[in-house]
């Protein structure tokens, strides 16, 4: 047992010796993704456009999902919730990848981490007790992933790509 006192000491000290180095990092990484938005903006108009915002958007909540999977599946003692969190993961690392795939084929460009609420609500979430959390982190999900399906919706309508159709297509009843 003191061992793993040891280990959960040493998890939270070790970022913060790097809170310089971290800071620069999402700085750097901010900047990328305030690019890849600018760059989406030059180069594309009206439905293009759209399809590239809806792109970039459902990049950002993966990598923000991904984030607040880990965060259960360490802070969570829930055993259903470590399950969804696991099935999360699983699901969310695939469909970035497949969905850079498309945007590199596109010329479409996409942010590099999470949004800044994002980590806002990581950083809210992961200060919660234990109690706390498990209902905090289920409401959060529930709320992203029907905002996620609306966008969905929304996009599958709108949209005239036929790739991207598809891969709405597929992903939407994922999401569901």
């Amino acid at each position: 047992m003191k061992a793993f006192y040891i280990l959960i000491a040493a998890v939270f000290a070790l970022p913060s010796c790097n809170e310089a180095n971290r800071a620069n990092d999402d700085n750097l990484n901010e900047d990328r993704d305030e690019a890849a938005a600018a760059a989406n903006s030059d180069k594309f108009a009206g439905k293009k456009q759209r399809d590239a915002d809806f792109v970039f958007q459902v990049v950002e909540s993966n990598y923000g999902e991904i984030k607040l999977a880990e965060l259960a599946n360490q802070k969570s003692r829930n055993a259903d919730v470590k399950q969804i969190a696991q099935t999360l993961l699983a699901d969310h690392a695939a469909s970035p990848n497949e969905l850079k795939t498309l945007a590199q084929a596109k010329a479409i460009s996409v942010p590099v981490e999470e949004a800044e609420a994002s980590k806002r609500t990581l950083e809210d979430m992961a200060g919660e007790d234990d109690k706390d959390f498990d209902q905090s982190w289920c409401k959060e999900m529930v709320s992203l992933h029907s905002q996620n399906i609306d966008k969905f919706e929304k996009r599958l309508e709108d949209t005239a790509d036929e790739e991207l159709k598809a891969y709405i297509g597929k992903t939407l009843p994922v999401l569901q």
